[in-house]
């Protein structure tokens, strides 16, 4: 039986007060200029803090509301990965009840005046007051930065502009396809359109009267970010936990993914252009960082896998003790492992029986999914798990990820198995946009380089059978990055689609969806209560996405 709170929604959003861009952009307390000018360690806190909020529960809505996502920047990344249909319940009807992700999956609740639609505006916003805070404390322009300055400024830029690429990418309106929806989805009004920026020196009376970003302009915007933040990280050697000069090539090289969809801009590169700079700052990235790929050890180990940074990881999240609860918790989701989250106990989250049977049998990551027999992969894959054979067959379903483990295997406590480092960018996906970019204007190189990726993986791997290369290329993507929050921005550029309805599904019954091409619920709409503050936002929404795609029986 499904749990009360999918209904709950529905009571709550006339109740939601929302924590938005207006109310959270002007402090009234924290670090002053000359606090800071005393303190280098001060800004240096500052910009540490920014990192460790990321990943606390209850940013968006607050424990009272008590809502299983809401924990920060990861809980994001589960959201972004339930749009896409990759990322599913694989414990059947009956525990699909628990899975706080459904909205996303399905596209409901998501109209701006649902309970669940502020909550990537108010988690991003809140945040970028934070890197906006820094931001204003130091002067760009001083030619006698410190290099503790130069640090934090940096990297408050770069996260800045990570936040801004994201939001751009989640709300920019683009059409939609799917017959069942595009006659009653009108986007003539908003198309081209971001989000209101918001930035150091907005005041109060601008930001109630902020119109939203058009692509061009947002994404001027981000590249000047970008562009300071690569000048003032030069030669600094930097934690993983915040930006570094690679990051910054990683996030142009993602920016530029993004515009090469497009073959009308004035500000910004687009089309080929676009494209060749994805690719010439993947291949930075990769330079810079000196990173290499992940080997099959690295990857499978089932005390340190995806809970732990290691080399090939380029920024990441670190998990604080202080910061968890049992339940509203990355790994408590997205492992099948831990015993005390939703995740491990009621909807074990995995992949759909198309995703997996086109995995190749050669291809090593397809031992991280448990496949159709639980028998089978625990007799050839025992040593992968830290759960005993009769913990594995009582609890684990068909499909089921092994890919990320709690904190040192530890599968008994919470307050041990959570604290865990979430990965932001891994210098694989510079491998793979650079061949999917360099794909798009050069099929033979694009080949090339998809094929020599490709031997870290799979010893049998060939891209001649491979009907679409582009398509090819991103779904090595989606099973290099499954679960970390990527690839929801390949699916909506490339008007990918979700088919997930079909003879032999594992999908749960309430999230059986076939979309041809971009789900309604990809343009994310503007909270009604932002909308109500900002007078510019009247009449600019995303149109509401809510029943516009019917359930698959």
């Amino acid at each position: 039986m499904k749990n009360i709170y999918k209904f709950l929604a529905t009571v709550l959003c006339a109740a939601v007060v929302a924590t938005g861009c207006i109310k959270e952009t002007f402090p009234t307390d924290g670090a002053t200029q000359d606090q800071i000018s005393e303190s280098n360690t001060a800004l240096e806190s500052l910009v540490g803090a920014i990192a460790v909020n990321m990943a606390y529960p209850y940013s968006a809505f607050g424990s009272d509301e008590n809502m299983g996502f809401d924990f920060g920047y990861p809980g994001l990344m589960c959201a972004l990965d339930a749009c896409t249909g990759d990322v599913i319940c694989t414990a059947g009807d009956d525990a699909a009840g628990y899975d706080w992700f459904w909205y996303w999956e399905r596209g409901t609740m998501l109209g701006p005046t649902m309970a669940i639609c502020p909550f990537a505006w108010n988690t991003y916003f809140a945040f970028m007051k934070s890197c906006n805070d820094v931001i204003g404390l130091v002067d760009m322009n001083n030619p006698s930065l410190s290099s503790s300055e130069k640090l934090s400024l940096g990297s408050a830029k770069a996260i800045r502009a990570c936040f801004y690429l994201d939001m751009a990418r989640q709300f920019e309106a683009l059409e939609v396809t799917d017959e069942a929806a595009a006659g009653k989805y009108d986007i003539s009004e908003v198309k081209g359109m971001t989000v209101p920026i918001i930035d150091e020196t907005t005041t109060e009376e601008k930001a109630r009267n902020n119109p939203r970003a058009k692509r061009d302009d947002m994404f001027k915007f981000i590249l000047k970010d970008l562009d300071d933040a690569e000048m003032l990280l030069d030669g600094l050697s930097v934690k993983k936990t915040v930006p570094s000069k690679a990051v910054v090539y990683g996030l142009k090289a993602r920016a530029y993914l993004w515009l090469g969809q497009f073959d009308q801009g004035t500000k910004v590169p687009v089309g080929e252009e676009a494209y060749k700079l994805a690719a010439e700052y993947a291949r930075k990235a990769i330079t810079e960082s000196g990173a290499t790929i992940m080997t099959e050890g690295e990857w499978l180990n089932p005390t340190s896998g995806f809970n732990k940074a290691n080399n090939a990881w380029l920024w990441y999240l670190p998990q604080t003790a202080e910061g968890i609860t049992n339940l509203v918790n990355y790994i408590a989701w997205r492992s099948s492992e831990a015993t005390w989250g939703y995740g491990g106990k009621f909807v074990f989250e995995g992949v759909t029986t198309k995703f997996y049977e086109r995995m190749s049998e050669s291809d090593w990551r397809r031992k991280a999914f448990v496949g159709e027999s639980p028998a089978a992969w625990y007799k050839q894959h025992a040593s992968l798990t830290n759960l005993t054979e009769e913990q594995f067959m009582e609890k684990v379903p068909p499909y089921a990820n092994m890919k990320f483990h709690p904190a040192n295997g530890n599968t008994v406590s919470y307050t041990i198995g959570n604290v865990t480092d979430v990965p932001l960018m891994r210098v694989e996906e510079m491998y793979l946009i650079e061949a999917e970019a360099i794909a798009q204007y050069n099929e033979a190189e694009g080949k090339r380089l998809i094929e020599e990726f490709m031997t870290h993986r799979d010893p049998k791997y060939s891209a001649n059978n491979k009907s679409n290369l582009i398509d090819e290329i991103i779904f090595q993507k989606r099973v290099e990055l499954w679960g970390e929050g990527i690839v929801f921005y390949d699916f909506k550029r490339l008007n990918m689609g979700i088919q997930n309805g079909y003879t032999g599904t594992n999908v749960p019954s309430d999230s059986r969806v076939n979309v041809s091409g971009r789900a309604p619920w990809w343009n994310f709409c503007i909270p009604e209560s932002e909308v109500n503050q900002n007078l510019a936002l009247k009449d600019k929404n995303n149109p509401n996405p809510d029943g516009l795609i019917k359930l698959w029986k």
